[in-house]
């Protein structure tokens, strides 16, 4: 089981279409690159993990201190035209500060499905 497709925001992603990634990318700006992965489960209905995230400072830019972001891949089913097993939505929730508290749960990039750059 992998964490959606490779084609997932290819050719600038990292880490999707791989099984359990130490790190993920969208390919976009520092808030969409996870490092540090460390995942407490994974293969069932729901996977679950953490890692270290950039977050957006209010007036632009991003903080210094990377927070920790909580990640939840789901949905398992496979990709058209593929009937390798993957989690086709991650979502996400993080401290939208260092030091503060965990927001909602939310999609990563918006996107509904993680196996292409069609959100």
């Amino acid at each position: 089981m992998t964490l959606g497709s490779k084609k997932f925001y290819a050719p600038n992603s990292t880490g999707f279409g791989t099984v359990k990634p130490a790190k993920i990318f969208n390919g976009g700006d520092p808030s969409g690159y996870v490092t540090k992965i460390v995942w407490t489960s994974w293969g069932g209905a729901q996977a679950s993990g953490h890692g270290l995230n950039a977050v957006n400072k209010p007036n632009g830019g991003y903080y210094a201190t990377l927070v920790t972001i909580d990640l939840k891949p789901q949905d398992r089913g496979t990709c058209p035209g593929s009937s390798q097993l993957v989690y086709r939505q991650l979502l996400v929730r993080e401290p939208s500060r260092p030091g503060g508290s965990v927001g909602k749960w939310f999609l990563w990039s918006n996107a509904h499905n993680l196996c292409s750059s069609s959100p």
